[in-house]
C-alpha cells in the first residue's frame, strides 16, 4: 500500500492503540499475544460514565430539609414535596427514579461533597485534574487509569494483550488511558463500523529507514498495526455477545448496551469509559413554572435510566457481580443560582458508584451550606483520589503500595464496596469513620456514632502516643457526630486520632499533607 493511502486510512480510524515510544526498539509486528491474566485485574470490570461539562450536585441530591439550599436558588431549587428522599434530610432529583430504585436495593454507593483542595474552575484544566488524578497545583500527562493498567500489565508495549486493555466507546481519545509508554486503549464508537473500517488494511513492515522521519512512520505502522489486530477481537467478542433487555435510545444508553454485549460476548478487557455531555447548564437549567423538567432533569435520566438498564441487563446475564460503574464530573455548580435560571462553575458535588459489588448508601458527610469556601462555594470533604484509591484496592484487587504509586501519595479509602479496606463498624456499637479529607490541608471532618448513650473522648496524638489535643470530651447520647479538625499548627505528616468509650476504643490514621 502506497504511504499516502496508509496515512489517509490511518487518519479515518475512529480508534487506535497510539505509543509515544521516544525511539524505544520495538518489534512492531513480532506478537506474542498475551491471554489477559485475570490475576493482574482480579477478575473485575470498571465502567466509566463521564459527565462533561460539570454536574450540579446539589440539585442532584438535593438538601430538601436545608433552609439556605431554597434561599440561594428562589426559583431553581426542587420542591420538597417532589424530591425522592433517601433520608430524613437528603434526596435524589425525581428525574432519578430509577437510580432511586437501585438505591432501595443496595445496588448504589453515594459518596458525597467529593472534589480536591484549591478546585480549579476551568472545564479543561479540571477535566485533566480529574482524568490524571494529579494535584490542582501539578500537571500530569497520563491518566490514572494508563498509569494503572501500565502497572498491571508490565510487559506492555513489548507484548500486547489479546484483548484491549481499556476501550473507549466514543471518538476523539481520552487522557484517562495515556501512560508514559503511551495509550493503553483502544477507541470506537461502533464495534462493526470499527471493523468494517480497518478490514483489509494491510501495513507494510521493514519500509521505515533509520532516520527521524523512518521512527515517525515505524510509529505510524505501529498504531495502524494494532488497529486491525484488535479490530477483529472486539467484533468477535461482540457478535458472541447479547443485550437481554432493551435499552433507552440515548447516546448513553446505546454506548452503555456495546459494553454489555461485549462483556457478555467475553470481553476481557477491565477498563471501560463512556460518556454524556451537556452538564455546563448556564441557563435554562430548569423550564420556567417546572424545575422538576428542562435541560438537568433531562440528562438526570438519561443518566438513571441508561445505568438501571445496564445493570438489568448484566444481572439477568449473570456477569453483575464482577462489573462497577462509576460516574464522575469535573466540578459541581456554584450554590448560588444565576440570572439566567442556571448555575455557574463551582466546585464539590456527589458521584455515584453502581453495581453488586457496594456496600450501598451514603458514603462520607453531606455538603455544608452554612460554611462555603471565599468564593461562596462548597468545600470538599472526600478526595476524589479516595474514590480512585477505593475502586483500584477494593475493586481492581491493586495492593497498597502500587496503589500509592499509581496516585502518586497514600490516600485512605473509603467504605464504598462490600469489600473494603476502610474501617467498619464493630460489634460494640462504636463507629470511627476515617476523616475526609485524608490527606487534608486545611481542614477535615472525623465522623463517629455511638449505639448507645455512654462517655467518648476523642483526642489527636502524634506518632509516638504523644497526645496533642482533645477534640472533643464528655457525655454523649445516642447518635452520629462529627468534629472538625483544623491543620493549623500541624506539620505535615502521619498522625493518629482516638475515640475511647465505655464500650471500647477506636484508632486510626490521618494524615496532614
Amino acid at each position: 500500500m502506497k504511504r499516502n493511502e496508509f496515512i489517509r486510512r490511518l487518519g479515518l480510524l475512529s480508534g487506535g492503540v497510539a505509543f509515544s515510544l521516544q525511539n524505544m526498539p520495538l518489534r512492531a509486528f513480532a506478537y506474542n499475544p498475551l491471554q489477559l491474566a485475570w490475576e493482574a485485574t482480579n477478575g473485575s470490570i470498571l465502567v466509566l460514565v463521564q459527565l462533561s461539562g460539570g454536574n450540579d450536585g446539589l440539585n442532584t441530591v438535593v438538601p430538601y430539609q436545608h433552609d439556605t439550599y431554597y434561599a440561594r436558588r428562589p426559583t431553581l431549587a426542587i420542591p420538597k414535596t417532589q424530591v425522592l428522599p433517601i433520608t430524613d434530610k437528603l434526596g435524589l432529583h425525581p428525574a432519578l427514579k430509577a437510580l432511586r430504585e437501585l438505591y432501595d436495593q443496595g445496588k448504589v454507593s453515594l459518596v458525597q461533597n467529593v472534589g480536591y483542595q484549591n478546585p480549579n474552575r476551568s472545564h479543561f484544566r479540571s477535566t485533566d485534574i480529574w482524568l490524571s488524578g494529579s494535584a490542582a497545583d501539578e500537571y500530569w500527562t497520563e491518566g490514572w487509569i494508563g498509569r494503572y493498567l501500565a502497572k498491571a500489565f508490565p510487559q506492555f508495549p513489548m507484548v500486547l494483550p489479546e484483548q484491549p486493555m481499556a476501550i473507549q466507546i466514543g471518538s476523539a481519545e481520552s487522557m484517562l488511558t495515556l501512560s508514559q509508554l503511551g495509550s493503553t486503549g483502544v477507541v470506537f464508537d461502533n464495534p462493526e463500523a470499527f471493523y468494517q473500517l480497518v478490514k483489509g488494511t494491510p501495513v507494510e513492515t521493514n519500509t521505515a529507514l533509520d532516520t527521524p522521519a523512518g521512527d515517525e512512520l515505524r510509529f505510524l505502522q505501529q498504531v495502524a498495526a494494532q488497529s486491525v489486530q484488535y479490530s477483529e477481537i472486539i467484533k468477535k467478542k461482540a457478535d458472541a455477545g447479547k443485550n437481554v433487555i432493551t435499552y433507552p435510545n440515548t447516546g448513553l444508553g446505546r454506548q452503555l448496551a456495546i459494553v454489555a454485549g461485549l462483556i457478555a460476548g467475553g470481553m476481557q478487557t477491565p477498563v471501560y469509559l463512556t460518556t454524556l455531555g451537556g452538564f455546563d447548564t448556564h441557563a435554562g437549567q430548569v423550564n420556567t413554572g417546572n424545575v422538576t423538567s428542562g435541560a438537568h432533569a433531562n440528562l438526570l435520566q438519561t443518566m438513571a435510566d441508561a445505568l438501571a438498564a445496564f445493570q438489568k441487563d448484566l444481572d439477568r446475564q449473570g456477569l453483575a457481580n464482577r462489573v462497577t460503574v462509576m460516574t464522575f464530573s469535573e466540578f459541581g455548580r456554584r450554590v448560588n443560582q444565576n440570572g439566567t435560571t442556571g448555575t455557574d462553575h463551582g466546585t464539590a458535588a456527589p458521584l455515584f458508584v453502581v453495581g453488586n459489588t457496594v456496600r450501598g448508601g451514603l458514603v462520607g458527610s453531606a455538603p455544608n451550606l452554612n460554611d462555603l469556601d471565599s468564593n461562596g462555594d462548597l468545600k470538599f470533604t472526600n478526595d476524589f483520589r479516595q474514590v480512585y484509591a477505593s475502586v483500584l484496592r477494593d475493586h481492581l484487587g491493586v495492593d497498597a503500595a502500587t496503589t500509592q504509586r499509581i496516585l502518586g501519595q497514600e490516600f485512605e479509602t473509603l467504605p464504598i464496596f462490600r469489600r473494603t479496606s476502610a474501617p467498619l463498624a464493630s460489634a460494640d456499637g462504636v463507629v470511627l469513620e476515617q476523616n475526609t479529607p485524608n490527606p487534608f490541608q486545611d481542614v477535615t471532618e472525623i465522623l463517629y456514632s455511638l449505639s448507645t448513650a455512654q462517655y467518648a473522648r476523642l483526642c489527636l496524638y502524634d506518632m509516638q502516643g504523644r497526645e496533642l489535643m482533645v477534640l472533643r470530651e464528655g457525655h454523649h447520647d445516642k447518635g452520629v457526630y462529627t468534629v472538625q479538625l483544623t491543620g493549623y499548627g500541624l506539620a505535615p505528616g502521619y498522625y493518629l486520632y482516638s475515640l475511647q468509650t465505655d464500650a471500647a476504643r477506636k484508632v486510626l490514621r490521618l494524615i496532614k499533607a
